[in-house]
């Protein structure tokens, strides 16, 4: 039952892909396609926030190394110890491999909340540019890339999606308070 299924699903994909094209020219019907994945690697919100992020993750990363930097610190210092110092330093030690290892974790947390609040923010933006860009050109239907098994480069709208988008963009000024 599932092979029949899958054939039936195909069969309807191809019927769809043939008789849209002869829809389309028939009937006036407008389509185009945009490959938004070229619009969201070249949009500079994208770009801005690559570098927040980035900046983020150094932060981040400096602040690892000086954890990881005193607990090599305390290894040392523990060689040292006579037997009856070396149990209570020894404590303090896991406590900071147990503080390094919450901290990776939050820091990972944060890091990849912040990066899909940011990248929901953009598709967003960019799906609002496509809506309003198609509707003011009269696309009947604006279709992704990633979807199409074959298109013709003069359906491409991906050139005027990133220059509305670009238009829209308020870069952030890093010297506002905010």
């Amino acid at each position: 039952m599932s092979k029949k299924m899958i054939a039936v699903f195909f069969l309807a994909v191809m019927v769809v892909a043939f008789a849209l094209p002869a829809f389309a020219a028939e009937g006036g019907m407008k389509v185009a396609y945009v490959d938004v994945a070229e619009v969201f690697d070249n949009f500079q919100k994208t770009k801005d926030q690559d570098l927040v992020l980035k900046t983020a993750g150094e932060a981040k990363e400096k602040e690892r190394t000086a954890m990881t930097n005193a607990i090599r610190t305390m290894e040392d210092e523990l060689a040292l110890l006579s037997a009856n110092v070396r149990a209570s330093k020894q404590e303090q030690l896991i406590e900071k491999k147990r503080q390094l290892e919450d901290f990776d974790r939050s820091t990972r947390q944060q890091l990849a909340e912040q990066r899909d609040k940011v990248v929901r923010e953009i598709f967003q933006d960019i799906d609002a540019v496509i809506q309003d860009f198609s509707a003011k050109a009269g696309y009947d239907m604006v279709f992704n890339k990633r979807v199409l098994l074959a298109q013709k480069k003069e359906f491409d709208i991906t050139a005027q999606v990133s220059a509305e988008l670009a238009k829209k963009y308020k870069k952030p000024n890093p010297n506002k308070a905010g």
